[in-house]
């Protein structure tokens, strides 16, 4: 007689996914059972809790929930991170040499910022109501620190913006990652990459009818550094003139120890 031998990551898996069911089929006996006056959505993720260790890659939620819609309705997901500061840069060629000739600083940008949605946010909303809930990067309220750039320029330093934080993976816009079935029940993966920063996330789920917001969801994620590298990370925040007289003091031992290597060598 064989036997089965199934894997630690198989059976974390297989349980994740007896824990949504269970949570999908509960989360709709609520909501059928829900006075008619309550909110039309409700939500949840299937972690609320994300730990950045020494050996973190990056890691995936799952969004899942019930409304109280039709087929045709939609369903958005704001994901945005903490606010943090971001420096914008103008290169030009000097004299041959590439240098930065002007630099914009971006006070409040969202660390990370993902918009997940069931079709393109242009067809789901007017761009007034996509301002007013803030649906995409173009409506992030961001402010600049001097210089105070004209508002010609404003379009052309945030495309640079969008577009470097869109290749570091942390400002996305996933159009059908959200997958609403038979207009009660929607899922949605969530990605958040290695080089998220520590904070509070907030999720944002929009149900969207015939044009209009008919109600919002929030929940948050909170995210934390854990092992040695929360140690070095407190450690550089509480203590920045030490840790950085440190480490120019181990590099340069570290340099002595690799020439002296070399000389005996």
């Amino acid at each position: 007689m064989s036997t089965l031998t199934l894997s630690s990551q198989t059976v974390a898996l297989f349980k994740l996914k007896i824990g949504v069911r269970l949570c999908l089929a509960v989360i709709l006996l609520g909501f059928v059972s829900a006075p008619l006056s309550a909110s039309t959505i409700i939500a949840d993720l299937s972690r609320k809790d994300v730990a950045i260790t020494t050996d973190f890659h990056g890691t995936e939620l799952l969004l899942f929930g019930a409304v109280k819609g039709e087929e045709d309705d939609d369903i958005v997901v704001v994901f945005s991170g903490p606010q943090t500061k971001i420096a914008s840069r103008k290169k030009e060629k000097v004299n041959g040499i590439w240098v930065n000739t002007e630099t914009v600083l971006w006070q409040n940008a969202p660390s990370f910022y993902q918009l997940l949605s069931t079709r393109p946010k242009d067809d789901i909303l007017s761009p007034a109501l996509q301002a007013e809930y803030r649906i995409g990067q173009d409506y992030i309220p961001l402010q600049t620190k001097v210089p105070i750039i004209s508002q010609s320029d404003y379009a052309e330093w945030f495309e640079s913006l969008n577009r470097n934080m869109s290749q570091l993976g942390l400002w996305k816009t996933r159009v059908g990652d959200v997958e609403l079935i038979r207009g009660a029940l929607f899922r949605a993966p969530v990605l958040m990459p290695a080089n998220i920063i520590p904070g509070r996330y907030e999720v944002r789920v929009l149900h969207i009818s015939k044009g209009t917001v008919r109600s919002e969801y929030s929940t948050t994620v909170r995210v934390t550094k854990q092992g040695i590298g929360a140690l070095i990370f407190d450690i550089a925040h509480r203590y920045s003139v030490f840790y950085g007289l440190f480490a120019v003091a181990f590099a340069v031992f570290a340099g002595w120890l690799a020439a002296m290597a070399f000389r005996r060598s």
